[in-house]
């Protein structure tokens, strides 16, 4: 294989400052993390799906938007 690009080496370099700073994360950020991503792909795909929501899903976002906000300080100024 040849030299990378210059994109290539941008995102390489990205890619592992993503990688160093999820290792950083604790346990319960990182439970937050993963959970509200699946919530999200979740909603999304009934919506998508099935041009709705279901309240679960409204209920499993806003379970998640508060574990956010609280392992991650988010919302104080």
């Amino acid at each position: 294989m040849g030299r990378k690009s210059k994109w290539e080496l941008e995102r390489d370099k990205q890619d592992a400052l993503r990688k160093k700073a999820m290792k950083s994360l604790t346990e319960d950020q990182l439970k937050a993390i993963n959970k509200t991503y699946k919530a999200i792909e979740d909603a999304l795909f009934n919506v998508r799906e099935i041009e709705d929501l279901y309240l679960s899903d409204i209920r499993n976002l806003d379970n998640v938007m508060w574990k956010l906000k609280h392992e991650f300080n988010l919302g104080e100024k």
